[in-house]
């Protein structure tokens, strides 16, 4: 089979052998990937990073079952040990210590097939499209940082960022009772389609009033801590901030910590998803199936597999995500 890895420090299309699933694994043939965002700088320099090798990624995958049922996979493999471990227990399968992702640890999508475990697979619900469907691992992110972050009761919310996580927490915020109000840089608003169909207010950083909201998620992207000093900026005191920002490692606080404790704000983490209860994957799976418009406007097509270093450098609206399509 054809699967893009890299290998001796280059990324590559090659020809390699078919996916072999394990014990509790199943051989998925993939029909879509979507192009992280997360991905790319890697993909693009992959000499500048300490991948694996080789490294073969894509973690926002959507296959075909062998018995021929359209499936997204969660790309979090926790040790799945309650007995043995208290995160796996508890639900927070996210904080597992022996976490495996695929796409990073183990072989990801962008290939023509990829054993992935049985656990992992999610049906599609009724009237998804697979193509949207590879919205539902950043939809599950967005599911996480309000599910399971103390922001308290639905008041007014401000999302920073107005990229596919960003948007895809508005759409769950709404869902919950959330006012809601996505905040992003002067110049970089959503398109006149997507705002149409989105339940929230849109504002350049500009326009934003300091101090109006009980709770902001921060959920653009890390490469300056601009963002965070953005969400602290407008919560208001007492209020939370919930940091879903990947920021880049040698990006630090950009406030005196003794704003943080005199205005009262808590400050909470939030990385990927969880299984906690029903699930963040499964809800997310949900909001894409009662928000078929939006989807339609958060993911394009980028072509074949063979299409993937031209996605790379394809520019495009920031508020979109690419995925390959592979054809039957």
């Amino acid at each position: 089979m054809r699967a893009w890895e890299v290998r001796a420090g280059a990324l590559g299309l090659h020809d390699d052998e078919a996916a072999r699933p394990g014990a509790g694994e199943v051989a998925l043939r993939v029909t879509h990937t979507g192009v992280c965002g997360s991905d790319t700088a890697k993909l693009l320099r992959p000499a500048d990073f300490a991948l694996p090798e080789p490294w073969r990624p894509g973690h926002e995958v959507v296959g075909t079952t062998p018995a021929g049922e359209a499936a997204a996979v969660d790309p979090l493999v926790p040790c799945a040990r309650p007995d043995r471990c208290d995160r796996c227990a508890a639900g927070d399968t996210h904080l597992c210590p022996d976490l495996r992702r695929l796409g990073w640890d183990l072989p990801g999508g962008f290939a023509e097939r990829v054993a992935v475990p049985a656990s992992a697979l999610h049906p599609l619900p009724r009237g998804v499209d697979p193509l949207h469907a590879v919205l539902a691992d950043p939809a599950a992110v967005a599911v996480h940082g309000l599910r399971c972050s103390p922001v308290g009761p639905p008041g007014r919310l401000a999302v920073v960022g107005a990229g596919p996580v960003g948007l895809l927490t508005a759409l769950y915020a709404h869902r919950l009772g959330w006012r809601t109000t996505v905040v992003h840089r002067d110049g970089r608003a959503p398109g006149p389609a997507l705002a149409a169909v989105l339940p929230a207010a849109l504002r350049p950083r500009s326009a934003a009033r300091e101090g109006a909201f009980d709770a902001v998620v921060d959920a653009a992207s890390g490469g300056d801590a601009a963002p965070l000093e953005t969400a602290i900026a407008l919560v208001r005191d007492g209020g939370t901030v919930v940091v879903q920002n990947a920021y880049a490692p040698g990006v630090a606080l950009p406030t005196p910590l003794r704003d943080l404790f005199r205005r009262s704000i808590r400050l909470v983490g939030s990385f990927s998803h969880c299984r906690r209860g029903p699930g963040d994957f499964p809800l997310a799976l949900s909001l894409l199936a009662d928000a078929p418009e939006a989807a339609r406007h958060l993911v394009t097509p980028a072509g074949p597999l063979d299409a993937l270093p031209t996605a790379l450098t394809r520019s495009g609206p920031r508020t979109t995500r690419q995925a390959l399509v592979l054809p039957e």
